[in-house]
């Protein structure tokens, strides 16, 4: 039987990648970084304990890799201090029996290639497509004074592919891509080892629940990257909807007005900043349409937080999320205004056609992105190594 260490920062997907492996049965290990046991993490408890509520203080705090033993947790405040990589503190705790590493996405790549000297198999989760930075660099040049911090050079992007998937394919036994939009990319960047690439999509924990008071005309779209995630088209959009005498509200989560200065169609938009995510969960609930038309994901979580909510998904292949339109959501192309105007008002103008598209929508999200199918196609995967 496999022996896997998953390496990951952040708590992406909520750590239940670690998680779902330790009740099959097979993790050796988590390595990552500062969480609720590392030693700031620890710290940052107490203090909170006190009564200071710092925001970052309070996130720390809160990383609790839940379902996992502590014996099996080992997190690093090295990044964190701006003390080096984490790749160091991942080589001294060694393998420890382990015979696969689970990856995210190339990161720490000389923890890999000290894995692959001592045996261990490599499975990296390409959790974004190697297009995005392409994609990216392209608005910038379509909408300019757009994000001015960290914006990409054309240069940037070609360091990226060669830093990126261009160093970690090399070194992966399986090249896991939770999309076809995702797995399209690597065989663009990388074809000399698209014979590794398995198309394994992500699910979700989350419970389906039912929609309630669902407003006509009300849009939801959630990201905290305005470029990215196409809002510029979808703002264009309700301009034209609005325009022709469709009554919309678009509402915003993840981004302030003043974040949106740069993009045209700005003030057809209703902005809501960073929303908590009890409060999301009200969004959805009274949404009559989710809209994401992203240019480059691996596969968006938001779109499956909709879906669990019989909440009608509008969106790009880019997005992550394969809907078949007309049955369980609506495609369109990205960077088409007009098309998503076109599908928006199909289903805001017939709600027959809506509430179909809906129910299909949470049907969908119940038969493959279900917590139990996602962990199922997980082991199977790990299982082959």
């Amino acid at each position: 039987m496999s022996r896997v260490i998953v390496t990951q920062r952040g708590a992406r997907h909520r750590y239940q990648i670690p998680r779902m492996l330790e009740e099959a049965g097979l993790l050796a290990a988590l390595y990552t970084d500062s969480t609720a046991y590392s030693p700031v993490g620890r710290i940052a408890g107490v203090l909170c304990k006190t009564g200071l509520g710092i925001h970052k203080l309070k996130a720390l705090a809160s990383r609790l890799p839940e379902g996992i033993p502590a014996d099996k947790i080992f997190s690093s405040d090295r990044e964190l201090l701006h003390r080096g990589e984490l790749s160091t503190d991942f080589e001294k705790w060694g393998l420890r029996g382990a015979t696969v590493v689970y990856n995210m996405n190339g990161e720490d790549i000389p923890f890999l290639k000290y894995a692959r000297e001592h045996g261990a198999k490599i499975i990296v989760d390409v959790f974004i497509s190697p297009q995005a930075n392409q994609n990216l660099y392209d608005e910038q040049l379509r909408f300019k004074g757009a994000g001015e911090k960290g914006t990409l050079s054309e240069a940037d992007c070609r360091r990226a592919e060669h830093r990126g998937i261009g160093a970690y394919a090399p070194l992966a036994d399986i090249l896991l891509c939770p999309s076809e939009w995702v797995a399209a990319g690597v065989r663009e960047f990388a074809p000399d080892h698209a014979h590794k690439i398995h198309v394994v999509p992500y699910g979700s924990s989350i419970e389906p629940k039912r929609q309630s008071d669902v407003e006509p005309g009300r849009l939801f779209f959630a990201g905290r990257d305005a470029l990215r995630k196409g809002l510029p088209y979808l703002a264009e959009a309700v301009a034209q909807l609005k325009e022709s005498g469709l009554s919309l509200k678009a509402r915003i989560a993840g981004l302030s007005r003043e974040e949106c200065d740069w993009m045209p169609y700005a003030d057809q938009l209703d902005f809501l900043g960073i929303v908590p995510m009890g409060d999301m969960t009200k969004e959805y609930e009274r949404a009559d349409v989710f809209v994401l038309p992203s240019l480059a994901e691996g596969q968006a979580g938001v779109i499956l937080e909709a879906l669990s909510h019989g909440c009608p998904v509008v969106a790009t292949r880019e997005s992550g999320v394969d809907l078949i339109t007309n049955e369980n959501g609506m495609l369109v192309e990205s960077r088409s205004a007009g098309q998503l105007a076109d599908a928006i008002k199909s289903l805001v103008m017939n709600r027959e056609f809506r509430d179909r598209i809906g129910v299909q929508g949470r049907c969908f999200f119940e038969q493959e992105f279900a917590r139990n199918a996602w962990r199922s196609r997980l082991v199977e995967v790990v299982e082959k190594l």
